[in-house]
Order: C-alpha cells, then structure tokens, then sequence
C-alpha cells in the first residue's frame, strides 16, 4: 500500500501548516517538523487542556463533569488488571489524574515538561518530577498511565524501552490515544482536531499502535472505549470549520462515530492496557 501525506493546520495558536506523512502498512503517521521550530512555544500554558484545572462556563461545567466520570472509568480499569498500587502518570499536566489516584490509596508519582502545571501538581501534594530522566535511579512502578501523551513523545521506541525499564515484573502499560482510523477523524479529514500538530508528533491506528509496542516487550491485554472524545473533538473540528451551531452538530458526529464504532471498534479515542512480558 502506498503512503500518502495531508496538510494540517495549528488551529490551536500559531496558524501554520504542517505535512503529516501515513505509512499504510504500519498504520501510523507522522508530523515532519521543520528543524529551526522550538516545539515547546507550541504549548500556550493558558489554553492547553492538561495544563488547567476546572474549566469555566457551560462548557467547562459539562467537561468537569464528565472528567469525574472518566476517573473512576480508568480506576475502575487499573483495578481491574492490577492489585498494585504503585503509578507513574507520565505527562500528568497538573495532576487531576494523579490526585485523584492517590486519595484512593495509590501511591502516584506525576512526570511533566511544563513547569506551572507542575508546580500545581505538587500544591496538591504529589511527587512531580521534570522528566523520567529526573526520578530517582531505583525507582519500579507497578503501572505507568499516559493519558493522551504517548503521540507526542519525538522517540516512541526509545520511551517505549525506559517504560519496560521502570515497571516492575508483569506491570501494565497504559496508554490512551485518538485513532485517526475513527469516524469523526475520517468525516473532518485535515480539520480533525485531534491531528493536533505539531503538538501531537505520531498518530496511530489501533493497528500501528499495538504493532509498535508489542515489538518491545508487552502484550495486549484489553482496549477500551473513550466515548466522550468522540463529541469533545467534534466540538473543536467544528469550531476550527467555523460553523454555525457546533455544539448540535458536535452532538449529530459524535454519536454517529460512536454507533460506528459499535460495529467497528474504531472509536474516536481508545485506552490500550498493555502488559510488560516477562
């Protein structure tokens, strides 16, 4: 099969265009970034979701609404596969996961680049650290969770391999992801917003994703749905389309994606719970 490219636009802040390049066969793509560009001016510390803590207005009501829901979604899935608790949240912006972890009696660490999301991190109590390379040299997890990060780490093997390193025997690998193979990603093609560039670097099918990280010592365990991403990232394609009423038709696509999905397993976003072989 041939691979093919697009052109996407920042829609988020700087209104540049960038090339993202599929591999078919791998069902993965990739943005190329241009040398001279500084990545980090890419993240406004004001605007980017993981780098906020309750959102304001109707919207943002709705959100924090649905943000609990989804955290006792994924508790109820470590629990699940896991009677450990001991969890590294990689890219744990200011540390909404984490807290919520560690009042139900986990032990949570937080890694986060952006330094006022992580000193809001640690005003709620938690451990956070710059980096993986910054954790203490002994440190062993018995689950690492990265919500909507894992596309934009720039060497996903290399990450993939300091993973293996940190968890302990049989750990779990978490990893959440939108699937440009869904049907909103394939209704709003380059104006899907969950394209992201050229903050989202890798964008995997379910396919590619779980090819890549079974090459480097986990196994698949289960996927899960995230159901709510479908509508979230209709609401932004829309708003970038500039169309009228783009919270109904928000509503229309995603839950026409969802139904899609029942039938495909292609929903707009997945959490894939990898297990570390022994």
């Amino acid at each position: 099969m041939e691979n093919y490219q697009i052109k996407v636009k920042d829609h988020l802040l700087s209104g540049k265009v960038f090339t993202v390049v599929f591999n078919q066969d791998k069902g993965i793509g990739e943005t190329k970034i241009p040398r001279q560009i500084d990545l980090d001016s890419y993240y406004p510390n004001e605007n980017y979701a993981s780098h906020q803590d309750q959102k304001q207005g109707l919207i943002g009501s709705i959100y924090n609404g649905i943000q609990y829901f989804m955290l006792r979604y994924k508790l109820s899935i470590v629990k699940r596969h896991s009677r450990e608790n001991s969890l590294l949240d990689i890219g744990g912006g200011t540390g909404t996961f984490a807290n919520f972890f560690s009042k139900k009696g986990y032990e949570v660490t937080i890694t986060e680049p952006n330094r006022n999301a992580r000193i809001k991190a640690t005003e709620k109590g938690l451990s956070a650290y710059a980096s993986i390379s910054e954790l203490p040299s002994d440190s062993h997890y018995s689950t690492l969770s990265l919500w909507h990060v894992f596309e934009h780490l720039p060497h996903p093997v290399k990450s993939l391999q300091k993973f293996h390193k940190l968890l302990n025997k049989r750990g779990l690998l978490l990893l959440a992801l939108p699937n440009f193979r869904s049907f909103d990603a394939q209704y709003y093609q380059k104006e899907w917003a969950a394209f992201d560039v050229p903050r989202h670097l890798w964008h995997y099918s379910p396919k590619g994703l779980i090819s890549l990280v079974s090459a480097h010592g986990f196994h698949l365990e289960k996927t899960y749905p995230l159901w709510f991403d479908a509508f979230y990232i209709a609401y932004l394609s829309e708003q970038y389309r500039k169309t009228n009423l783009p919270h109904l038709r928000a509503l229309f696509i995603g839950l026409r994606s969802n139904l899609s999905a029942l039938f495909s397993g292609q929903y707009s976003s997945l959490i894939y719970v990898f297990r570390k072989e022994d």
